[in-house]
């Protein structure tokens, strides 16, 4: 008898800035998914009907798969009708969370499998072109200190050694147009590092093109923070 599926929550953003698709399933031996894609799980549940092995942590989650061996084919064929480009999947013990923009992948899990969803989260109706086509918006509920309307991530490494002191020398003058930290500037100085994993909030959009201008090559991806309404 199948389960009343959970009420789905709204989303006002991307998931992982792609997805507006959400369903979260608790099935025993999903950890096994760290090791096999679908194809090899149905075929691993069909040449061993009957397998029980305990042995060791890894052998225990193969024998849930087993165990439910039904479910797992079931997955497997339907994961199989959709391209692996239309959807990303989460794994957490024995939960894994779907994430797509295909609503029909999305109902079909929560129908096919509603005793095993634990959450869903979609886009109210309506809305949902709007936050799909929507580009580099990080949806909040206050502006972060109540008025920075961007975030900058850095690309310290596009300077050289004597442009980074220089540009962090005049970047400390922009505060408190930004939030630029002590750390943050001994970082822009002396990291080795090529990616932007570490960002600075910036007061408007004048205040960003001032710094396009002055070091245009610093400043990597730009988002925008967008207030839920």
């Amino acid at each position: 008898m199948s389960k009343k599926l959970p009420t789905a929550k709204k989303t006002k953003k991307k998931f992982y800035n792609k997805y507006i698709y959400k369903i979260s399933l608790n099935i025993p031996g999903t950890s096994a998914l760290r090791w096999y894609d679908f194809q090899q799980l149905m075929d691993l549940c069909i040449a061993e009907p009957s397998s029980k092995r305990e042995h060791n942590w890894r052998e225990r989650v193969i024998t849930d798969v087993i165990d439910h061996k039904e479910m797992w084919i079931d997955l497997a064929m339907m994961m199989s009708t959709y391209e692996s480009k239309s959807f990303s999947k989460r794994i957490e013990g024995d939960s894994v969370d779907f994430y797509t923009n295909d609503y029909k992948l999305y109902e079909q899990l929560g129908n096919k499998f509603s005793e095993y969803v634990r959450s869903r989260f979609q886009p109210k109706e309506g809305t949902e072109n709007t936050i799909l086509n929507s580009e580099k918006e990080i949806f909040v509920n206050e502006l972060p200190y109540g008025k920075y309307q961007y975030r900058a991530y850095l690309k310290p490494h596009r300077l050289d050694a004597n442009t980074r002191k220089t540009v962090a020398d005049w970047m400390e003058k922009q505060v408190p147009n930004i939030i630029f930290t002590d750390s943050i500037k001994s970082w822009l100085i002396r990291t080795g590092e090529n990616w932007d994993r570490r960002y600075i909030h910036i007061l408007d959009e004048k205040t960003m093109l001032m710094i396009q201008l002055r070091a245009p090559q610093l400043l990597g991806k730009i988002f925008k923070y967008t207030l839920n309404r």
